[in-house]
Parts: structure tokens; C-alpha cells; sequence
């Protein structure tokens, strides 16, 4: 049933969407947005005019061929020039804007480009955690982004044109009221075709969110050099290469079925125009039989009908794809107008500049998001300032869960954590990050130079190249960039030219002595040496033992041979701490640390006998 309320309250929202669209393009690109609305105004005069000179040169031409007179013939010469003014004027305006919209849409693009990427980055972790924050994302992306200018090319076709058809219509109303409307009328069929179709693609679009994040995903795995091993040892690309084409089968048969319709529409809303152009050119013609209209009058028929269609199938069309192109702004805005819950207090408190007492954890409980079981629960830890402190434990016992609390990825359900009996949600959430370095379990790859790689999150363009050459020895990394092409400037990765491959213990040693050159107080490491070997391992610690002297560490293993040497070890198991002390006190404790440190120290000799064997 058709309510009147509901049809108001929806334009209302739209309106509010174009609003901002608006200011958005505004506040981006003011001085090309300027130009092109003034030469928005200029086009649209000009095909009247155009038609207006037509006219006149015409009934001007002939009649100078029955007087014959000199003058005549000037005057004729003289509005034909006129007239092909006005059609050079419009090529040239059209080539001009054309140019505007070009550079307009490059600017803002960029523009937009940004204010999504800063949102991806400054939304709160647990976003990532959603299917629904990925579908939108990928709803804000592509088409989208390209939709605010794209209204406003609607919004200015529907202007430019308006001034056209105003100034038709007042050529065709001295040939009586009616005509003008016959013109309209015939093209409405249009509108309502374009406006249906579109409505209907938008919401095929938007069902199929997911799907087209599957697409991404199989053609990433297909083409991504992480994936290109496994994808070839297990055999499985043309499985994924399979899933794929379906996927792609699907929206592609669905897409086109959409397609066909629309076009078998527009044919039929095509036919009733040009029945309508054809009942009106029929009848000025046998005006011009008759002798009541010129020749001027038939030309002026032709070109408002044969133009003025046009101008209404593209402005008929515009006011379409304004409806359509609000639906995608849904989407972006929405993105957009995503909210941080893990944010800066209003005041907040400076970080301390020397850590004095330390991390405490004080009963910690904490959900990520879509779980019902905790990752950890009624937590308590303390590490005392200037120490090393392990964490060791089993897979899923939330380890790595601490990290994430600690950076303030995430705030906990209950309890506080405190640096130097400060809450952490009392300090500026990046001058926090600033002050822990933390090297992940599966840190990323960065495709940029050696140099650019240990100095990446310094706000100095050119960091000291001591400075960076210092953490590559901290973290045992200078061996192999000694051997490295271009030593500190070579690119590491594949993914462009004269990139070098690194082995993953040397991967891991460049993400350590980027988390060492942050010269951070408090220093967190995820698994340290996970890619490297015994040798490696042994070094590594050496390093670190004199480099976090000073430094408050957390060091997060699984290896034994490691936690040993750490101050104080606490062992987790079910999102809790169920041991703690030294690596002696822990082996005469006779508990789970020392069962699983004699459980790996025997596998460590088997391992050895057999290396000895062989």
C-alpha cells in the first residue's frame, strides 16, 4: 500500500545522503566543483540557442533567395555564424568539463581514498573479528566510492538539462501547449524502466557481498606468493581455481540476466519515444505543406525533438541513478560513520617516562567478540619494572590475548590494566602504542627496503642510519644484510623488481630489530624465535639479555630453553595462571612446567641422537 509518510521519510533520508555527498566533494575539490558548475549553466543555454540561430538562419536564407537582396544575404551569412558559434562554443565547453571532471574526480578520489583507509585503520580491532564489518567493507568499496561524484554528474545532468528543455519548451509552446508535453510524456517510460532496474541491481549487489569477498579470497590464494607453495603441494589450485569460476558463473548469469532485461525495456521505451517524435515531426510537416509553418519552423521541430528526447532520456535517466547511487552511499557512509570504542580519554595522563613499578594485570576477564567461552578469566599478572618476565603455556591458554590487551587492541570486560598503577585507558591510545614494541608471532613482510623495514612507524623521513644499523645487530640481523646487494637499501620481497627473498628466521630477525630500534620501555615478544634454528636461538637470547637491561620484557614461548633464562615465568593453562617463579623454583615445584620441560628435553636428546646417528 502506498504511504505517503514513508515515501517523505525515505527522500528525507536521501536528502540528508546527498547533503553530505556534497559537502564531502565541497571541502575536497571546491575550485573544480566552482568551474564545473558554471559551465554547467553555460551548456545548457546553448543547445537553445543553437536551435533559436537554426531557425532564424533558415527563414533567413530563404527569404534572400526571393528578394535577392545583398543585405538579406549578410544578414543570413551572419546567423549562420552565429549558429556555428554556439556549436563550436558547446564542443569546446563539453571538452573543457570533460578535463574538470577528470582532474575533479582524480583529486577526490584520493580524498576518499584516504578517509577510508584512516577509518580501516583507527576502527576498533574487534571489527576484523566481524563477517558483517568485511561485507561492509567491501559494500564501501569499489562502486561506492565512485558513487558521490557520481551523483553529482546526476545532479548536475538533471540541472544542464532542465535549462535545455526550459528553453525548447519556450520554442515549442508558440506552437501550442500541448507539444512540449507530447515530448515529455513520450519519454517517461524510460524513467520508470531505469529507476526499477537500478533498485533491483542494488539489492542484487548488496546480497552478494559475501560472494565477492569469496572471489577476492580465491584469486588472492591463487596468486599470492604466501600461498604459492602449499597451493602447489597439496594440489589444490585447481580446486580453488574451480570454486571460483562458480562463484564467478553465478553472479555473472545473474548479472547478465539483469542486464537483458533492462535492455529489452529500454528498446520498448526507445519505440514509444520515437512514436511520439514521429506523431509530431508528421504533424509540423503538413503545417509546412499547408504553408501555415517555414521551413525554420520544421527545422526547429527536428532538432527539439530529435535533441529534445535526448535531453530527457538522460534527464529522466539522471533522476534515476540519483535514487540508485544514494543506495551504494548507504553503504560508504556507513562505513565512514563507524565508531571506536577503544579511544583517548578526553584528559589524558602523560605516559610515564621511566617505568618505575610495573605491568599489573588486576582480574582481567575478557571475550573476544562472537565468543562465549573467555580467553581469559579473573586474570591477575605482575611484572616488575626492568625485568624479563616468560609466559609459557599451551596453544589457546590467551597469551597472545595479553599482547592485544596490553596495545589496547582491545579493553577487557572487567578488571584494569595498569602501568605504574596508572589505567592504561587513562593514556592516549597512540602515545601508549608508541611506548610498547612488540614483535608478533607472524609478523608481516614488508616489501620496502632493509633500512625502511627495522626503521618503519619512525616520523623521521631519513632515521639516523646508525641508529638502524644498531638494532640490526641487536637482533643478530647484520650477518646476512652485510651479504645482502645493497646491503641497507636493498629491497627485500618479491613482489617488485631487484627485490631479494630473505629465509624466515631472517625475516624475523628484521621484525626484531624493528621492535628494538622503537627504543620503547616496554618491550613484548611473541614467539622470538619460532623461525630460527638452535643456533640462532642461542644467539638471539645473548642479544636480547644486554639490550633489555634497562627495557620492561614480556616474552610469550613456547620453548623452555628460552623461558629459562627470563626473571620470573609464569605458566598459563585455561586463561589462567597456575604457576609461577623462576625456572629452578618451578622444577622443584614438580608441576606442569616441569613436566613439559622434561618432556621437551627429552625430545630435544632423541632429536640430537638421531642428528648424531645420521
Amino acid at each position: 500500500m502506498f504511504d505517503i509518510r514513508d515515501h517523505l521519510k525515505n527522500l528525507r533520508s536521501q536528502g540528508r545522503l546527498w547533503k553530505r555527498s556534497f559537502s564531502l566533494i565541497w571541502n575536497s575539490v571546491p575550485g573544480y566543483t566552482t568551474a564545473w558548475a558554471i559551465l554547467l549553466i553555460f551548456q545548457g543555454l546553448l543547445p537553445g540557442a543553437t536551435v533559436y540561430f537554426s531557425k532564424l538562419a533558415i527563414d533567413s536564407f530563404v527569404a534572400s533567395t526571393t528578394s535577392r537582396s545583398f543585405f538579406d544575404l549578410q544578414h543570413t551569412v551572419l546567423l549562420f555564424v552565429l549558429t556555428g558559434i554556439t556549436l563550436l562554443a558547446a564542443d569546446s565547453l563539453r571538452y573543457i568539463t570533460e578535463w574538470i571532471k577528470n582532474a575533479q574526480a582524480e583529486h577526490f578520489a584520493d580524498t576518499l581514498k584516504n578517509l577510508v583507509h584512516s577509518k580501516a585503520v583507527d576502527v576498533d580491532f574487534e571489527y576484523y573479528d566481524s563477517p558483517e564489518y568485511h561485507d561492509l567493507r567491501e559494500q564501501a568499496g569499489g562502486e561506492s566510492q565512485s558513487k558521490p561524484l557520481a551523483l553529482l554528474d546526476n545532479f548536475g545532468t538533471v540541472i544542464q538539462s532542465s535549462i535545455t528543455l526550459v528553453s525548447f519548451a519556450a520554442l515549442l509552446t508558440v506552437y501550442g501547449w500541448a507539444v512540449p508535453i507530447l515530448l515529455v510524456v513520450g519519454s517517461l517510460p524510460s524513467l520508470l524502466i531505469s529507476f526499477s532496474f537500478d533498485r533491483r541491481y542494488f539489492r542484487w549487489w548488496r546480497k552478494t557481498a559475501t560472494e565477492r569477498r569469496w572471489l577476492f579470497y580465491y584469486d588472492g590464494m591463487l596468486s599470492h606468493s604466501d600461498a604459492a607453495a602449499e597451493i602447489r603441494l597439496f594440489e589444490i589450485g585447481q580446486k580453488f581455481s574451480s570454486a571460483y569460476q562458480r562463484i564467478r558463473k553465478t553472479l555473472r548469469l545473474e548479472k547478465l540476466k539483469h542486464l537483458r532485461e533492462q535492455t529489452g525495456g529500454k528498446i520498448a521505451a526507445n519505440f514509444l519515444a520515437l512514436a511520439a517524435g514521429t506523431v509530431a515531426m508528421g504533424w509540423i510537416a503538413l503545417r509546412v505543406y499547408n504553408n501555415t509553418a517555414s521551413l525554420g519552423d520544421l527545422a526547429v521541430f527536428y532538432q527539439v525533438f530529435s535533441r529534445g528526447q535526448s535531453i530527457i532520456l538522460a534527464l529522466l535517466g539522471a533522476i534515476g541513478k540519483t535514487f540508485s547511487n544514494t543506495l551504494y552511499l548507504e553503504s560508504l557512509f556507513a562505513f565512514l560513520d563507524l565508531k571506536a570504542s577503544v579511544v583517548s580519554p578526553q584528559k589524558p595522563l602523560p605516559f610515564p617516562t621511566d617505568i618505575v613499578e610495573g605491568i599489573r594485570f588486576t582480574d582481567v576477564t575478557f571475550h573476544y567478540p562472537r565468543s562465549d567461552s573467555p580467553a581469559i578469566s579473573d586474570f591477575n599478572l605482575f611484572v616488575p619494572a626492568g625485568t624479563q618476565v616468560a609466559i609459557v603455556g599451551e596453544n589457546g591458554a590467551g597469551k597472545s590475548t595479553l599482547i592485544k590487551l596490553l596495545c589496547r587492541f582491545y579493553d577487557p570486560d572487567t578488571g584494569s590494566i595498569q602501568v605504574d598503577g596508572i589505567d592504561i585507558r587513562k593514556f592516549d591510545v597512540k602515545e601508549l602504542r608508541r611506548n610498547v614494541s612488540v614483535l608478533f608471532q607472524f609478523p608481516l613482510h614488508f616489501q620496502d627496503t632493509v633500512a625502511g623495514n627495522i626503521s618503519l612507524g619512525d616520523e623521521r623521513e631519513t632515521p639516523e642510519p646508525r641508529e638502524v644499523e644498531t638494532a640490526a645487530e641487536l637482533a643478530g640481523a647484520d650477518g646476512f644484510i652485510d651479504g645482502l646487494p645493497s646491503t641497507y637499501q636493498t629491497l627485500l620481497g618479491r613482489w617488485f623488481e631487484a627485490g631479494c627473498e630473505l629465509s624466515g628466521g631472517e625475516w624475523q630477525k628484521i621484525a626484531l630489530a624493528r621492535a628494538y630500534f622503537r627504543q620503547s620501555p616496554i618491550l613484548v615478544l611473541d614467539e622470538p624465535t619460532s623461525f630460527m634454528d638452535s643456533w640462532g636461538e642461542a644467539d638471539w637470547y645473548d642479544r636480547f639479555s644486554s639490550l633489555a637491561k634497562d627495557r620492561t620484557g614480556l616474552i610469550i614461548t613456547h620453548r623452555f630453553t628460552i623461558a629459562m633464562r627470563a626473571d620470573i615465568i609464569h605458566v598459563m593453562s585455561d586463561s589462567r595462571l597456575i604457576e609461577s617463579g623462576t625456572h629452578k623454583e618451578l622444577l622443584d615445584l614438580d608441576g606442569f612446567y616441569a613436566s613439559s620441560w622434561k618432556s621437551q628435553m627429552l625430545v630435544a636428546s632423541e632429536k640430537s641422537y638421531e642428528a648424531i646417528l645420521r
